[in-house]
Parts: C-alpha cells; sequence; structure tokens
C-alpha cells in the first residue's frame, strides 16, 4: 500500500513507514527486527530506502546510541498518528464480525480498578469471550497518560481529566469513610468526628494516590493537621492494619464491601469533613470507541446503575 507524498522522488510506505516507528520507538535495528520478526539487514536497508526516498537523513549515532534527526522526529510523529489510523481501520473492519474478534483496553484508578472495574469486565468476558480485555491499575495521572498516548480505550478514574484532549462523563458517587474493627471504641457510633481522628493513629494511603488528594484537600480545608498518621501503599494494607487495631483507616465505601459485610470491619461515615467524590468515565476526545469499547461502557454504565438503585455498602 502506497501514500502519495507531494516533496520528493518517492511515496511513504507504509511496511517501511512501520519498520522506522519500530527503531525509533525501541532505539534499536536489532530490538526492531526482532520485534518484527525479520532481519536486522531487511530493517537497515528499508529505513535506508525511506531515508533516499524522503531525501532527508533519519537517524543519526551518538556515541552508542542511536536518535533520530530533526527530520526523524518530525516524520516519527506522522507516523505513529498514520500507523493509529491504519490500525483503527483495520478494527472497524473486523467490528463488522459482531464482536467475535477484538481488542479491549481499559484503565482505573485504583479504588475502582480493583474494586468495581473488574466486575464489570468478568460479566463483559462472558458475553464476549472472544475479545481480547486487558485492565491498567494506576493513579489518575498515570491513567491519563496512558488514554493520551491511546494506549487505552476508555478509563475509570477517581476526578476530572485535567487535558483537555480528554473528554469524561460522571460515573458513580463514591464517599470515603473510616474504617475500625467492630471491638473499636467507635464501632458502635453512627459518625465519626475529626476530634476522634485526632486522638489516635489515621492509616492513609501514600502521597500521589486519588484517595490521599481526596483526604488532604478536605483536611486543608477544614484547617485540620493529623497528629499521627501511617502511609499505607494499598487499600488491602490499610484494611488489615485497622482490623489489627494499628489505627483509624480511610478508605472507599467500596474497598470495605465484603469486609463490612462480613462484619470484620465497622464503616462509619465522617460528615465533619467534605469526603466525597466522582469516579468519571474517560477517553481521548479523537478516540473513536470500538464496538467493544461502547458495549464495554454500555454494561459499565448498567451495573453502576445498580450500585446506585442498591446502595453501596452501608456505613455501620
Amino acid at each position: 500500500m502506497m501514500i502519495g507524498w507531494n516533496r520528493g522522488d518517492g511515496a511513504l510506505n507504509l511496511h517501511q513507514l512501520k519498520i522506522f516507528h519500530t527503531v525509533a520507538k525501541l532505539g534499536s535495528f536489532s530490538r526492531a527486527a526482532e520485534e518484527l520478526s525479520i532481519s536486522q539487514p531487511s530493517v537497515s536497508i528499508q529505513v535506508a530506502d525511506l531515508e533516499r526516498s524522503l531525501g532527508v537523513e533519519l537517524f543519526e549515532q551518538i556515541g552508542k546510541r542511536i536518535c533520530l534527526t530533526e527530520a526523524g522526529r518530525i516524520l516519527d510523529e506522522y507516523a505513529r498518528r498514520i500507523l493509529a489510523l491504519v490500525e483503527e481501520a483495520s478494527e472497524a473492519i473486523e467490528e463488522l464480525k459482531d464482536l467475535q474478534r477484538g481488542r479491549l483496553a481499559v484503565g482505573a484508578s485504583t479504588t475502582p480498578g480493583i474494586y468495581l472495574v473488574p466486575r464489570a469486565l468478568g460479566e463483559f468476558r462472558k458475553r464476549y469471550p472472544q475479545i481480547d480485555v486487558r485492565l491498567e491499575i494506576g493513579h489518575t495521572s498515570r491513567v491519563q497518560q496512558l488514554l493520551l498516548a491511546n494506549d487505552l480505550d476508555l478509563g475509570v478514574v477517581a476526578a476530572q481529566p485535567s487535558s483537555r484532549d480528554l473528554v469524561s462523563e460522571p460515573l458513580l458517587d463514591d464517599e470515603i469513610v473510616a474504617i475500625v474493627p467492630p471491638n473499636h471504641r467507635l464501632a458502635g457510633q453512627g459518625t465519626v468526628r475529626v476530634e476522634d481522628l485526632l486522638q489516635d493513629t489515621v492509616l492513609l494511603r501514600e502521597r500521589g494516590s486519588d484517595t490521599r488528594q481526596v483526604v488532604e484537600e478536605a483536611l486543608r480545608q477544614s484547617a485540620i493537621h493529623l497528629p499521627r498518621v501511617l502511609e499505607m501503599g494499598s487499600p488491602e494494607a490499610i484494611k488489615q492494619s485497622a482490623a489489627c487495631g494499628l489505627g483509624i483507616g480511610l478508605l472507599s465505601k467500596y474497598a470495605v464491601r465484603l469486609e463490612v459485610s462480613s462484619g470484620s470491619l465497622v464503616a462509619i461515615p465522617i460528615p465533619d469533613l467534605p469526603l466525597r467524590r466522582t469516579f468519571y468515565l474517560a477517553r481521548h476526545r479523537d478516540k473513536r470507541l470500538s464496538r467493544a469499547a461502547q458495549a464495554f461502557v454500555e454494561l459499565l454504565k448498567t451495573l453502576h446503575l445498580q450500585e446506585v438503585v442498591a446502595g453501596a455498602p452501608a456505613a455501620q
């Protein structure tokens, strides 16, 4: 397949463009050859032919490193976009097979990624077992990066995206609650006061996490400083530590539904602090959602509507 080129004596060849982009991405002719399952001499020949066709050098040797020239950087930006469009066109054709083939890549921040999205993905796999599914879990900033790089179809994040290239819609409301074991002095109370937090050790997610940001913003607005804090790297670590009596944990109500149902933990709201947030469904503004992605969005909204109707695990 050839694409016309207005300057030079040649034309852009998609095969050469893919080889060039792979070399640029990996920074190595040999690694590009390995990824593309062709010989290294073939890679070198195709890149050289492309350079002759365009009348410019695309790579230069800096010590032992292969680097893009200015012309190479410009071409690589266009190559990424062209190859993405070609892949999108192929996927659009495959969709005619009624979801019998395809891929779905979903990203999610930690809380929805662990406690909400897997349920939807599990149901999706039951309905469409031929679709390859991938889930990436990370902080909202990381999910946004992957959406901007076109590495994900959709993202479920704990804050509205900051980039104008991403669009979002509210999906589900959340509340961060205090969690304690059933034998804790606060377990029988209907609410937790700020004074209770000041008198005990508070178990928080690590700095940079979406849950921690919500808590810190609420504390800042209320001019409150917690004297004793233990940082934990995951929701599970906070739940285990709270169950062992190390302090009062602060987590999403969705993160503790199983423990509350089993009676191993008690979840208590903190009306003195505005610890509410919204989970958003996000995507790239220019991303054309595949039929698989559209089907997943419909399923996700249906399941989360059920969450709203049924109610989250009630704070005890």
